[in-house]
């Protein structure tokens, strides 16, 4: 073989090395990019949901009745629900039971029991949640926070 044809060969295997470099940067920076896109949402979504279960908790006294008020809004956002627990599959049943701490530390750190001595610490809800979204993904194999994606289809566009 001409040492021509030696060196373009080995040029163009260094061509070919440098394009497989390039497509592995490109895919691990877009894998990167969508971790990142997922934890900025789910860190949206974890905000308003225990900002809005944590409204509920501080507006109402009564502690059964504001986490049923807390657990119901979260399953309506989700839409698995149009008014009431009573909704949900027994299949749920684990889910409500997991939530139900979150709901209760929400409540306690809204309304704090009066300073009697006693030793009832207050969970911390934000705890009690990461701890739950691990049994989730555990559990059901994808994260809680998925259940929120509405999946909106395409709408042709129609000009006139």
């Amino acid at each position: 073989m001409p040492a021509s044809d030696i060196l373009i060969a080995r040029l163009q295997a260094d061509c070919t090395a440098a394009e497989a470099a390039e497509r592995a940067v490109r895919a691990d920076i877009e894998a990167r990019i969508k971790n990142a896109e997922t934890a900025r949402a789910f860190a949206w979504r974890r905000l308003n949901m225990l900002s809005d279960m944590a409204r509920i908790a501080a507006a109402e006294a009564e502690r059964e009745m504001a986490v049923e008020r807390q657990l119901v809004a979260l399953f309506r956002e989700i839409g698995w629900i149009e008014s009431g627990l009573g909704e949900l599959s027994e299949s749920a049943q684990p889910l409500v039971d997991r939530l139900r701490p979150i709901a209760e530390a929400l409540h306690a750190q809204a309304h704090p029991p009066a300073a009697d001595g006693g030793d009832n610490p207050t969970l911390d809800p934000l705890m009690e949640f990461r701890a739950f979204e691990a049994w989730y993904e555990t559990d059901r194999g994808h994260p809680f926070l998925q259940a929120f994606e509405r999946y909106v289809p395409p709408t042709p566009l129609v000009e006139f």
